[in-house]
């Protein structure tokens, strides 16, 4: 709820997807020091919010436009990239503009809705376009990936995010 405050858990409702994106039951979601940063407030995404960045789930809900995705899916869930910027279009999302936006404002993909509310009160999320700390949330479908169901949801959520940086330091140091 606040720079530096206790993580808790707390009832929210999750907004219906849109028409690009999936919900997402979270099965398994692990916890990184980028969390604990963005909690600690060195982002700029407001509180309160639901923070979670290394998750993997099974897709209960498709947007309208969502032709690659269905119910039912295992999916893990990869950093965001809008798809659109100069370096997407050539092949390289990591590098994309509009990742800072995408995974730090608060905000849905479309810069001014929230994925979540408790009542009235605005719960700001889609932290890295997925706030994985939560049981249901909503992720874009372009960077949600689907999974073989017999694949280990519990050992997945380390493969976006720290076996990517893991791999990425050894393989270019080396």
């Amino acid at each position: 709820r606040e720079p530096h405050g206790r993580w808790s858990m707390e009832t929210v409702t999750v907004a219906e997807p849109g028409p690009n994106e999936v919900r997402v039951r979270v099965v398994a979601s692990g916890i990184c020091q980028t969390d604990v940063h963005a909690r600690d407030g060195f982002f700029p995404i407001p509180c309160p919010a639901v923070f979670g960045q290394e998750r993997a789930g099974i897709v209960e809900k498709v947007g309208s436009a969502v032709a690659t995705l269905a119910p039912g899916d295992h999916v893990i869930m990869a950093n965001p990239s809008c798809g659109e910027c100069e370096d997407c279009r050539a092949g390289f999302e990591t590098y994309c503009v509009n990742a800072p936006r995408l995974k730090q404002s608060g905000f849905r993909s479309d810069g001014q809705s929230l994925s979540f509310r408790r009542g009235d009160e605005r719960i700001y999320g889609s932290f890295f376009q997925q706030s994985s700390f939560a049981g249901l949330t909503l992720a874009m479908a372009r960077n949600t990936i689907r999974v073989p169901k017999e694949a280990p949801l519990d050992i997945l959520p380390a493969f976006p995010c720290g076996v990517n940086t893991g791999a990425g330091a050894v393989l270019n140091v080396l």
